[in-house]
């Protein structure tokens, strides 16, 4: 752990967090080499263990670095170079990771999209970042059939099923019926194999393209290199998570966001064997945890409301169960430890924070440190500030303002969008990178993080006796969700010529809670005992389900559209 010192009364400089880290996590320098190096510098002595497990499938690290190889040599007999993108869309199959790290093998670039794109936008990211391929899983089949005459690259099909045993196989096939193509399959790729591919060793060129999840804005392509996902990976090892080689790991995060991508690294640079799970209905994770039982899972929030409604099993084995997306509500959250007590684990909820501009994590807590609220500690190499959102000066300990941070796991830049990045981005009078998160939050002495807010969801609005206030969404929905029967709440906001800005509430119900006008008056009577009548709703909609974003978060923007209908 490190010393005490003397404090000034800003976290940048004082960093209290820096304490609960040993010396190790604070001063081991940094993996300089690139993400494929980075893996087998860490497993070429265990390449027996167990690296993934694929619905039956066992692969270890020895044939987890064979496939590396042949995908590496397959993309470079097509012409694939150092430097070049091939756009991805899949899910987190064995071959999906094959082909990530072959083409990081060779020092061309992964472009991770997401699965829900439609046939125009995939069209586009092909053009626009001229790619050299395109693999898709079969999944989407029929979007790629849709525009196969304006498709001027290699398609190469990524199956759902190509790495389960035969009989798994068997029954996937049966359930769902193989869509014929005339398209190069995963196996017919690996057929290229001729060339003997070079080892690129620039570990600060770009490795990944990830997006942002657009729930406020368009999505924007985030360029992470080698250097930033190592060092997302060498901070996470050095956490005090406890992750130990050979115990097992759920993996649910698909690729194309960047935390999935960050703890598909990771999983590989600490040796824990991962179960990969491809079905992302709530239902089916929570069915998939309680029957693989891992030591480690991490998730995200959408999940959590399943978990908790399951039944108690024993999970006296779990020794991490972490979620992104920030924190939980309090209520959530004490509740899901009451579930996780009953079933005999000594671990409690650990809530983190990430960008995918960092490649995930910047802040996270563990059993051994954490604080109700907050979304953690800084990790070890990474340092926080809170700014005046007017003035950009920093703030002491206790007070809001936006949260910037300096960290080893930053992108490079938005692809192709050098204004985002200048805005995003920012070097302090120490030549020190930072980057804007864009969320309010504040740091306390201890240096544990709590987020209040988006700097972007922060309003102007007029109250009742004519004064200009700030409106903050984060605090009505807090307020909601503590009403009961409200499960989930998501406030979005609309210009009015009388209050400036006005709040659109939007909630869900619990399932034991029965939609009717006294609940609804109920929820009224409560907002105008508590809140403040610049915070009062123009309305509350009542909703069947709140929508998601792929990668877990309320989806803003769908919200704004059913307002619009309302």
């Amino acid at each position: 752990m490190s010393e005490n010192k003397p404090m000034t009364g800003y976290p940048s400089i004082d960093k209290p967090w820096l304490k609960y880290y040993s010396e190790d996590a604070i001063n081991a320098p940094l993996p300089k080499c690139t993400m494929y190096q980075y893996i087998w510098e860490n497993n070429k002595d265990h390449l027996s263990d167990i690296a993934l497990r694929y619905y039956g499938t066992k692969i270890s690290y020895g044939r987890l670095f064979e496939n590396i190889k042949k995908a590496a040599s397959a993309f470079y007999s097509m012409g694939v170079r150092a430097g070049n993108i091939v756009t991805i869309m899949s899910m987190h199959t064995p071959e999906t990771i094959y082909a990530i790290y072959g083409l990081n093998y060779i020092g061309a670039v992964a472009n991770m999209v997401y699965m829900t794109l439609a046939e125009k936008e995939i069209l586009h990211t092909i053009e626009n970042t001229e790619s050299k391929l395109f693999l898709v899983l079969d999944a989407a089949l029929d979007k790629v059939e849709a525009i196969k005459s304006k498709l001027n690259v290699p398609v190469v099909v990524l199956g759902v099923a190509d790495s389960m045993p035969p009989h798994v196989k068997l029954g996937y096939r049966l359930k769902v019926k193989p869509k014929k193509h005339t398209f190069m399959t995963w196996q017919g790729f690996l057929k290229q194999n001729v060339d003997e591919p070079p080892l690129a060793t620039d570990h600060a060129a770009p490795a990944v393209i990830v997006y942002t999840s657009g729930t406020t804005g368009e999505p924007k392509g985030v360029v992470l290199s080698s250097d930033a996902l190592n060092a997302h990976s060498f901070q996470e090892k050095y956490a005090n998570f406890g992750f130990e080689r050979g115990k097992s790991f759920l993996l649910i995060l698909p690729p194309f966001i960047g935390f999935g991508i960050s703890h598909i690294h990771l999983a590989f640079n600490t040796g824990v064997d991962c179960t990969l799970w491809i079905e992302l209905t709530p239902d089916a994770i929570t069915n998939a945890f309680f029957k693989v039982k891992p030591v480690f899972f991490v998730t995200g929030p959408v999940f959590i409301d399943a978990f908790i409604k399951h039944k108690v099993e024993n999970l006296k084995q779990l020794k991490l169960y972490v979620g992104g997306g920030g924190a939980l509500p309090e209520k959530t959250e004490r509740e899901l430890n009451a579930f996780l007590k009953e079933c005999g684990t000594n671990t409690t909820y650990s809530n983190g924070y990430g960008m995918t501009e960092t490649g995930s994590t910047l802040c996270c807590s563990t059993n051994d440190f954490k604080r109700i609220g907050s979304v953690g500690l800084p990790m070890p190499l990474t340092n926080v500030k809170i700014t005046d959102v007017e003035t950009g000066d920093e703030l002491e300990y206790g007070k809001i303002g936006e949260l910037c941070f300096s960290t080893p796991n930053m992108m490079s830049y938005y692809y192709k969008n050098e204004k985002a990045t200048k805005e995003m981005l920012f070097t302090d009078i120490q030549g020190k990178l930072w980057i804007h998160s864009g969320d309010l939050g504040m740091v306390d002495k201890d240096g544990y993080v709590f987020i209040t807010g988006r700097q972007k969801r922060l309003y102007p609005a007029r109250s009742a006796d004519g004064i200009v206030c700030r409106l903050f969404p984060q605090r009505i929905e807090e307020f909601m969700v503590s009403c009961d029967g409200v499960e989930k709440c998501a406030v979005i906001v609309e210009a009015d010529e009388e209050r400036l800005n006005v709040p659109i509430v939007f909630v869900t119900l619990s399932k034991s809670t029965l939609q009717n006008d006294t609940l609804l008056s109920g929820l009224w009577c409560e907002a105008y005992k508590t809140l403040s009548s610049h915070e009062l709703p123009k309305c509350i909609i009542i909703l069947d389900e709140m929508p998601m974003t792929v990668s877990g978060k309320t989806d803003y923007r769908a919200l704004e559209k059913t307002a619009k209908g309302n």
